[in-house]
């Protein structure tokens, strides 16, 4: 016994509509994406971060002691062009404010550190202040006017 094919075909104008409402929902959610990148986000200051555990060089040397005012924790990746525009803002910030530490931690290898501060992209900025205490998040390519309000803002609540 024979089966018979049966088709379905949609008229041409509402494959284009579809195909119109898709992108128009992907441009959303894009543009959504785009304007909350590089913000940061208050968090709740109960978090503190274990410099023993991050095991962070700098200049050769195991990192122990946070920024007197506001330490920037940068995670990034090895093929991240984002982590290295974003480096370069937070160390030039650091060589022109004493109160300032940058540390950059590659969790390419280190997927127990993603899991734990929540890394959903690179980069992801944690603004600590001295005693190493989560105030803020950035996610994405941080903006420049950004890096300096969060570097005022945890200095002055020390």
């Amino acid at each position: 016994m024979a089966r018979r094919a049966y088709s379905f075909s949609m008229p041409l104008e509402v494959k284009l509509a579809v195909v119109i409402a898709i992108v128009a929902v992907a441009a959303a959610a894009g543009l959504i994406w785009r304007s909350r990148s590089g913000r940061a986000r208050s968090q709740d200051s109960s978090e503190t971060v274990d410099l023993r555990e991050l095991a962070a060089i700098k200049n050769g040397e195991l990192v122990t002691a946070f920024g007197r005012g506001t330490t920037f924790l940068q995670f990034s990746s090895e093929y991240c062009s984002q982590c290295r525009q974003t480096a370069r803002m937070l160390n030039e910030l650091e060589g022109a404010d004493s109160t300032v530490l940058h540390i950059e931690v590659d969790i390419t290898n280190r997927l127990e550190l993603a899991k734990k501060y929540n890394i959903l992209q690179t980069p992801t900025t944690l603004v600590l202040d001295s005693k190493g205490r989560v105030r803020s998040r950035i996610g994405g390519l941080a903006k420049p006017q950004v890096i300096q309000e969060e570097a005022q803002k945890a200095t002055f609540e020390i």
